[in-house]
């Protein structure tokens, strides 16, 4: 199969959901739209703060989740791309591209051949964002290639689908860049954690924890925030509780749903260590996104962030939930220099994720 892609649609089903998957699809779309790709968009939502009409390519709004194959049929008629890229794992609409135009290219970016959040509870929610997941291994055929965001995931793929995939690590905001971080000047105890309201992402293990870490360090604080995501809404509520409850006792503990982008950042820079607790993360964007704003980080293991940061260097890979605690610990205590040491390392790093560097990493797998 040939890619051309001078005409590439490209179809994310869920863009008001502020994941790492929908952020993604944004810098991609943005970035090849600059290098001059003809680029149609699909989607059921959009974002308006992410997709602002002025960088957004032409979009087109899926209206029902019952109906999406006549919808995108219509959309495939018109524009008549070259290439297909579906910006998570769905092949569902590499089946229903292949059925209207044979000839085609069909790609998938695989953040991780198995949704671990979908639920016999929660599954028909999921279909009313467009999502067909009970459908995934009838439609594999119809992928000519998939791409993936780390080695961890590239392995999954390959023992599960059976296929040999690409890997394209994933990249940060253009605004991380435009922004010019504190470098060089020390922060309170702050510990930071940025994740999508859902089970996996364990903000309510932080909430457990952190007593611990007072003890050690009195004046430390724990930030938690993220997107709130309709479809756990309970974890949410779940955690709020835990939250509130963890105030009686200590001030210093603050919950932030959905912040803005402004919010996001100063929450950065205010960070003097960032911690990821989720277990197995496939890769991660809240990490790099942290360390571009001079933030040491400390990541919980297994992860596919372990394939771009070392131990020691830009923070600490904990391989339990007691080494998470007790790099937490050191890093909230490192002398002013080996915390600036651990901070401009961070930062140095996170300069390889570049939009640009991804966008064009993208293009050539997908021509090659």
């Amino acid at each position: 199969m040939i890619f051309m892609v001078s005409r590439l649609l490209v179809v994310h089903p869920h863009l008001t959901v502020k994941g790492g998957s929908e952020r993604l699809t944004k810098i991609l779309v943005e970035e090849l739209s600059k290098l001059g790709i003809d680029i149609y968009l699909v989607t059921a939502s959009t974002d308006q703060e992410w997709f602002s009409k002025e960088l957004s390519p032409q979009v087109t709004t899926l209206k029902s989740s019952s109906d999406v194959a006549r919808e995108m049929l219509t959309v495939l008629t018109a524009y008549e791309p070259d290439t297909v890229l579906v910006m998570i794992q769905e092949p569902y609409y590499c089946y229903i591209a292949k059925r209207a135009r044979e000839e085609v290219a069909t790609c998938m970016y695989v953040h991780f051949p198995l949704d671990e959040e979908i639920s016999e509870e929660n599954l028909e929610e999921y279909t009313k964002y467009s999502r067909y997941p009970h459908l995934t291994a009838k439609c594999l055929n119809y992928v000519d290639k998939v791409i993936v965001n780390s080695r961890r995931t590239g392995l999954a793929v390959k023992f599960l689908w059976g296929f040999e995939p690409y890997v394209v690590y994933p990249c940060i905001d253009s605004k991380f860049f435009s922004t010019e971080p504190p470098l060089g000047s020390d922060r309170e105890p702050t510990i930071l954690y940025v994740g999508r309201f859902t089970t996996l992402k364990r903000h309510d293990f932080l909430a457990l924890i952190f007593p611990l870490v007072k003890r050690e360090v009195p004046s430390a604080r724990l930030v938690l925030t993220g997107y709130v995501d309709p479809r756990h809404r309970e974890y949410y509520e779940h955690v709020k509780a835990i939250v509130d409850e963890l105030q009686d006792r200590y001030r210093d503990v603050e919950l932030i749903p959905s912040p803005s982008e402004e919010t996001l950042l100063e929450l950065y820079h205010s960070a003097r260590v960032y911690v990821h607790p989720r277990i197995g993360e496939h890769f991660g964007l809240a990490p790099l996104e942290a360390m571009s704003q001079g933030v040491p980080v400390v990541v919980r293991a297994p992860t596919g962030l372990a394939e771009v940061i070392e131990h020691g260097r830009e923070g600490y890979l904990a391989w339990s939930d007691y080494e998470l605690v007790k790099y937490l610990i050191h890093v909230l205590k490192l002398s002013r220099e080996e915390w600036f040491k651990l901070q401009y390392a961070a930062y140095l790093t996170a300069q390889r994720f570049h939009p640009k560097t991804f966008a064009e990493a993208m293009l050539k797998v997908l021509r090659s």
